[in-house]
């Protein structure tokens, strides 16, 4: 959840006047970074890949990849093979692509055969991408190669590239995000035996040690990869992720995930030498060892006298909204608080969807004179009538 107008330090006495909100740094420069050196699958599933132009986002894709040193394999459907090598153009591999046989060897491992994964691996050190052929148009048969492959492989991700994209409920919501746990109470309930087939693909991938899948269709793949909200549905193994505190190497990330919050209105803008201070104090939630899904800082240096804290910059991408990152950050940064011995957590907000989370999590409102003195030091009186204050007693025991 992305909690709007939380309270941050230093106070200030009026709303930021000249300050220049940067744009946030680049989403697909994060993600490069975690696909640098690694594998991915992409998987056109009959009939995806027919339409020229539903390749434009795939070819964008793999073109920012393999300049990225990702190794990139791409299987698709013998009869489309020659379109999509048009489209990606010159990172195409210059020789012929293997062309493979879904049945053949499919009862026996390993599945695919040594061949298959040599003739891939001679492409791929040419060229950093290799495209490949199945004699298939049937999407089950597809689908469920490219799932080997990719588990024989042990690829970091598997891309499987559908023409009617991610999964959706009945009244058209997405569903952005799926743990494995989840999975087979999805297949139960889907009519489509393809959306079937792609579910129990994506299951086994995630067991064989498959890091994530995605589910997304073509026209759209750039931006599933690419940025925080996503387009499609991404598949990760059982623990939807942690919290801890972010690590020095997680800062700049943080950094722009506050600074997006900021440009959403979500957040108080803030410098970035208010920023800098919030950093050393913040708490990630990171997803399937990829990226970061939600923030938040609990800032006790200002308030040491009254062994306080103060909640600030909690802050949830909107894929990940009500997932519980919102409340597991909370609650971790809670349990710190316990540890570090505080007496009591405060969080400031003045908007009601905030108030009704601290609400929800056992906090209760108080006065401006229930938190330190120091927070309202300089601070814009008229602003302070504005406030919800709200604040959350501590103990050893207390849960």
């Amino acid at each position: 959840m992305g909690e709007t107008q939380i309270e941050s330090w230093p106070p200030r006495t009026a709303e930021p006047a000249g300050i220049e909100l940067t744009k946030p740094l680049s989403e697909k420069a994060f993600y490069l970074q975690e696909f640098y050196g690694k594998g991915l699958l992409f998987a056109l599933i009959p009939p995806a890949g027919q339409r020229l132009r539903d390749l434009d986002s795939l070819a964008r894709a793999l073109r920012e990849l393999v300049r990225n040193q990702t190794l990139c394999i791409l299987v698709a459907s013998e009869d489309v093979l020659a379109r999509v090598q048009r489209k990606i153009g010159r990172i195409a591999p210059r020789q012929p692509p293997p062309i493979f046989d879904p049945a053949h060897g499919l009862r026996s491992r390993p599945y695919p055969p040594d061949s298959a994964v040599t003739q891939i691996w001679r492409v791929l050190r040419a060229g950093r991408i290799a495209v490949a052929g199945a004699r298939t148009t049937d999407p089950e048969d597809l689908t469920v190669f490219a799932q080997e492959l990719a588990s024989r492989l042990d690829v970091f991700k598997l891309v499987l590239l559908a023409r009617d994209g991610g999964l959706t409920e009945a009244d058209g919501h997405r569903d952005s995000f799926v743990q494995m746990s989840q999975i087979n109470g999805l297949a139960r309930r889907e009519r489509s035996r393809l959306r079937r087939v792609i579910l129990r693909a994506a299951k086994r991938a995630l067991e064989d040690g498959v890091n994530s899948v995605n589910l997304t269709a073509p026209r759209s793949v750039y931006e599933e990869l690419f940025s925080f909200t996503g387009t499609g549905t991404l598949f990760t193994r059982a623990a939807y992720g942690s919290v801890k505190p972010i690590a020095l190497e997680d800062f700049e990330e943080a950094e722009a995930m506050i600074k997006r919050g900021q440009n959403e209105g979500l957040l108080l803008a803030r410098t970035d030498e208010e920023i800098a201070r919030i950093l050393p104090s913040c708490f990630g939630y990171r997803v399937a060892d990829e990226h970061l899904a939600g923030i938040c800082s609990l800032l006790t240096e200002p308030y040491h006298r009254e062994r306080a804290g103060e909640l600030t910059a909690l802050y949830t991408l909107t894929r990940f909204q009500g997932e519980g990152v919102g409340i597991d950050l909370v609650r971790e940064v809670l349990k710190e608080a316990r540890a570090r011995k505080l007496k009591y957590v405060f969080a400031c907000t003045s908007e009601e969807h905030a108030a009704r989370f601290f609400k929800r999590l056992k906090f209760r409102p108080v006065s401006p004179a229930d938190v330190p003195a120091a927070k309202w030091r300089d601070y814009n009186r008229d602003r302070i009538k504005r406030l919800a204050i709200f604040r959350i007693d501590l103990s050893p025991t207390s849960r």
